[in-house]
């Protein structure tokens, strides 16, 4: 397996990507309890969408299982920039909750315009989220080799 740079180290994100059938889902869910306090929901994105933002789109929302409230964490998004993007949610509203994040992405499968969406880091913090964007860097050795 080829290893890429994420946002934030060596890993692999999650990609999402449009299939073979018409007007493509494709998404990843998980449920966890967050924290008391006032907890943090965090992650970046990579969306390439050389569509428009009526066919192909990236979204993530959190569902409050408690409540059965959903808020939209990343509104429909498209763009054709492939910058790694960060989205932080102040979860306070729902702490000690059991919530259900879900990271989705949105491919009509038209010929030419494959949509697919990197996501990476994501994090529950109670504390103060890095904020440091993504680079890529490389640096020769030490010894000047």
């Amino acid at each position: 397996m080829k290893r890429r740079r994420s946002a934030h180290g060596w890993s692999e994100p999650v990609a999402l990507v449009g299939s073979t059938a018409a007007g493509t889902d494709s998404s990843v869910s998980q449920t966890f309890t967050l924290p008391a306090g006032s907890p943090t929901i965090s992650f970046w994105y990579n969306n390439h969408c050389p569509d428009t933002l009526t066919f192909d789109w990236a979204t993530a929302t959190l569902t409050d299982n408690a409540t059965s409230t959903t808020t939209t964490l990343l509104p429909k998004t498209c763009t054709t920039t492939g910058v790694w993007t960060q989205v932080t949610f102040n979860a306070t509203a729902n702490a000690g909750h059991s919530v259900t994040l879900t990271l989705a992405n949105h491919d009509d499968n038209a010929a030419g315009d494959p949509t697919f969406t990197w996501y990476d880091d994501v994090t529950v913090s109670t504390g103060t989220s890095d904020t440091t964007p993504p680079t890529t860097s490389i640096t020769a050795p030490a010894n000047g080799a």
